[in-house]
């Protein structure tokens, strides 16, 4: 079962659902140009289908992507990975297979991200998490 909401998390779900309807569209068709964006694609837990979301993109060591899931365990993409970790990552126009995890926030990678980034936990997040993809050579 759910648990309630306070008002403060209420008022970050209605901003994340703007965000849903206007913002991602636009992101998804940029994600492939603008180089502060990636699209990370999933299977749907239920249906199977591949699902696109797009995220600010985060620091890459080597194979190692990192991107923040603003609403952690609670953003459909993360109960995605959960069901199957193998994803695909749209990274500076060029799709890259990996494994994904969500890991609990560490202080030490969130500073390597740009400032746009490091804004969506704060402003509109619930609880949220570091996704690490480990991507395919």
């Amino acid at each position: 079962m759910a648990r309630a909401l306070n008002p403060s998390e209420r008022r970050k779900r209605r901003r994340a659902l703007m965000a849903w309807k206007v913002i991602n569209p636009l992101a998804r068709s940029l994600a492939g140009i603008a180089p502060w964006w990636v699209v990370l694609e999933t299977r749907g837990h239920r249906s199977g289908r591949p699902r696109r979301v797009p995220l600010a993109r985060g620091p890459v060591d080597g194979n190692t992507a990192w991107v923040i899931s603003v609403h952690g365990d609670h953003s459909a993409h993360a109960r995605n990975v959960a069901a199957d970790p193998d994803v695909r990552l749209k990274l500076r126009g060029r799709w890259r297979e990996g494994t994904a995890e969500l890991v609990p926030i560490d202080e030490a990678v969130l500073r390597r991200f740009n400032r746009y980034a490091r804004l969506g936990p704060r402003t509109m997040g619930i609880e949220p998490k570091l996704m690490r993809i480990e991507l395919a050579d």
